[in-house]
């Protein structure tokens, strides 16, 4: 019988568990090929599989914290027959089982389970944007994981020979999950208009910005996809905003401090709607690290900050205008029907020239995603490749 995990993984069997040793507060546990990690009372206590505490079907926790705040070990930790871990806990008499690829899998003594870096990039970068085939991606799912784990790595991508039909970008975005809804609709055009509702639709260049910074919880993934130009002018320039972040911070340190943790107002305002949001420029998470930009000229709201901090927010916003706008940091793209972009909306400082659609014409068609949904899938697929399916 295989040792049942909290999650639907199919975790590797080998190498096995060959030795556990315990103390009153952790199990030190090594594994067949000598690698070794050490795991905490209550964190195994909280992760036991079994059906008592995990629902099988759902694979969704019923064991609560409080049942055992202080769990310790009843005799020694064991290794069964098929070399998984074996616990019995003080005082409840339960025993726990772990199987020996989860446990490896989520060990965390000196190996996060998720330590993976952005590739950050600029205009020296070889082979900018990484490009895929299109109807590859629509109907073959390794080409979608390779494509997927670009967009994810390097946070922009192009997919070439994408059909210029009106619903194209809504099918690619679905191959990663479900479609973000705004105000401007599920998918939305992005061509010059008598009457546009934003600066987008209009023939005027746009300076390097993040989508909807305006909101909450901005878009984390942006698709554009070219049905038709033939208008003069109109170039694309992508930045790596995590780059800029980087740039500021070892050459701007005194502006890059007030870009991380002073408020700027962004506001999308509208004759039917009103969004309205504040966060510094560059958002880091908890350990320090960027983690989303937030980005946009023309979204500028009347800046609300303390008094004495006015001028310096003014002037560290001019240093990371002038930064976002140099050429050494930018790729510039040219448009052609059938190219679609995905990148990276949080991350990703996307612009473009003026144009001139008097002697042609020029149509982009987009939408947006979530990050989450791009993780998501991916494990999907690498699940799938797991098991063989």
């Amino acid at each position: 019988m295989t040792t049942p995990t909290p999650d639907f993984v199919d975790y590797p069997e080998t190498p096995v568990i060959v030795a556990a040793t315990g103390t009153d507060r952790w199990v030190a546990v090594t594994w067949a090929d000598g690698a070794s990690a050490r795991f905490h009372h209550v964190w195994l206590r909280d992760n036991c599989a079994c059906a008592e505490c995990v629902l099988p079907v759902t694979k969704e926790q019923t064991f609560e914290l409080g049942q055992a705040a202080a769990p310790s070990l009843e005799g020694r930790p064991i290794i069964d027959a098929s070399g998984a871990l074996v616990a019995t806990w003080a005082g409840e008499q339960h025993r726990s089982t772990y199987h020996q690829g989860w446990l490896r899998a989520h060990r965390y003594d000196g190996a996060p389970v998720d330590a993976r870096s952005p590739v950050t990039w600029d205009r020296s970068t070889p082979d900018m944007p990484p490009t895929f085939d299109g109807p590859a991606v629509l109907t073959d799912d390794d080409a979608l994981r390779e494509w997927l784990i670009a967009v994810r790595d390097v946070g922009f991508t192009r997919l070439r020979d994408v059909p210029p039909r009106l619903d194209a970008v809504g099918e690619v975005a679905a191959r990663i999950g479900p479609i973000r809804e705004t105000n401007f609709g599920l998918l939305w055009d992005v061509r010059s208009e008598p009457a546009p509702v934003t600066n987008a639709n209009t023939d005027l260049g746009l300076p390097p910005h993040v989508d909807l910074c305006t909101r909450e919880y901005q878009p984390g993934l942006q698709f554009l996809h070219c049905i038709r130009n033939t208008a003069d002018g109109g170039r694309g320039r992508y930045v790596d905003g995590f780059r800029v972040a980087a740039v500021l911070a070892r050459d701007e340190p005194e502006h890059y401090a007030v870009l991380t943790t002073q408020p700027m107002a962004r506001a999308n305002r509208s004759r039917d709607s009103d969004y309205r949001w504040s966060a510094p420029p560059i958002v880091l998470d908890a350990s320090g690290a960027v983690a989303e930009i937030r980005w946009g000229n023309w979204l500028r709201a009347p800046l609300a900050v303390e008094f004495e901090h006015v001028e310096r927010v003014y002037a560290a916003a001019a240093c990371m205008t002038a930064v976002a706008a140099r050429d050494d940091l930018a790729v510039h793209i040219d448009w052609h029907a059938g190219d679609l972009l995905a990148f990276d909306n949080r991350r990703i400082l996307h612009g473009r020239d003026t144009f001139d659609v008097a002697g042609g014409g020029r149509f982009l068609r987009g939408c947006y995603g979530e990050r989450d949904e791009l993780h998501s899938r991916l494990r999907i697929l690498d699940r799938r490749i797991a098991s063989g399916r």
